[in-house]
């Protein structure tokens, strides 16, 4: 069939049925199915999505090994030329499964295909996909320019430029976000798909960089419209030590070698910094261009957990 649309679900029953409802939609005419992966949820998610959605095939696994491993199980027993990884608290608009595809055919040097992330006041969000970090934006990360001057193309270039508001916009970008990533199956067989090392966070940017590196361009359409709430939460200090566990991951396998220590040692350095400025950096205004802002606390917690992520997640490198 054309389509294979993977959701990976851990403890997600109070949200996943906006995701489904919208994947019933979106799925109509198209030769598709879409496979439920629970990691091992202890709150009923498996049985939540067997009530709402029968059509749907559910894998109800008695491990979590992350997002990583979830997408795997699910790319496993998929039979689609194509897979889509859609987190489980994505809605996605009636007629962007059904563009994607048709955007993904007539770009096949693309290889991963991703489209446009709104919020839930309507407005786009540039999360939808990412610049490629390299030496120059962890020694503005390392300082703190990047706080200081959010959105600053010289000083803050790892988060991308804002849409333009143009709905046929497209272009090829470095990293597509995980939220929703559309990936051929062949390229899926080629690189391996994501890797199980990676639990959460960095995996799709480790992706992308691998198919860049295979001589695909990955590319995003604003024209496919989702919607992600869970993109403009806060997260807690657990999510953010995922987050920079995935951070070094990237540096490390992705920078020029001789440059990973010095990257993933920048990374340290810019905590650090943030941690001590504790209350100024809280106060900063980081809520401009849809970015979260995370406060003094936060960035005192991660620097006190320094030994969990500092050499990224385990067999990564």
């Amino acid at each position: 069939m054309d389509l294979s649309v993977v959701v990976v679900t851990y403890h997600s029953k109070d949200y996943v049925g906006g995701c489904l409802d919208a994947l019933a939609e979106a799925t109509k005419g198209l030769e598709a199915e879409v496979v439920v992966v629970d990691n091992a949820s202890s709150d009923g998610t498996a049985e939540t999505v067997r009530s709402l959605a029968p059509w749907a095939r559910v894998v109800a696994r008695d491990v979590n090994d992350g997002f990583a491993g979830g997408c795997h199980a699910g790319a496993d027993v998929a039979t689609g030329r194509h897979l889509l990884f859609l987190n489980p608290d994505a809605i996605v608009s009636a007629d962007t499964l059904t563009t994607l595809l048709e955007y993904a055919g007539r770009h096949p040097e693309a290889g991963i295909v991703g489209g446009r992330q709104v919020t839930e006041s309507g407005g786009s969000d540039p999360r939808s996909w990412w610049n490629r970090p390299d030496l120059w934006s962890a020694i503005c990360f390392a300082v703190g320019l990047s706080t200081v001057f959010p959105g600053n193309r010289l000083f803050d270039r790892e988060p991308p430029r804002a849409w333009s508001g143009d709905p046929e916009e497209e272009f090829p970008v470095p990293v597509v976000s995980g939220a929703m990533m559309l990936v051929e199956r062949r390229l899926w067989d080629r690189l391996g798909g994501f890797d199980r090392a990676f639990f959460m966070y960095g995996e799709d940017a480790d992706l992308c960089l691998r198919a860049a590196k295979a001589g695909y361009r990955p590319r995003v359409t604003a024209a496919a419209v989702y919607l992600h709430p869970g993109g403009m939460s806060s997260s807690s200090a657990r999510k953010l030590l995922l987050l920079f566990t995935g951070k070094v991951s990237v540096v490390r396998r992705h920078f020029p070698p001789g440059l990973r220590r010095i990257g993933a040692g920048l990374l340290l350095f810019g905590v650090w910094l943030r941690a001590t400025m504790g209350r100024w950096v809280g106060g900063l205004d980081a809520e401009r261009r849809g970015r979260r802002s995370v406060g003094g606390q936060e960035w005192s917690q991660l620097w006190a957990d320094r030994a969990k992520w500092r050499a990224g997640w385990k067999g990564s490198q």
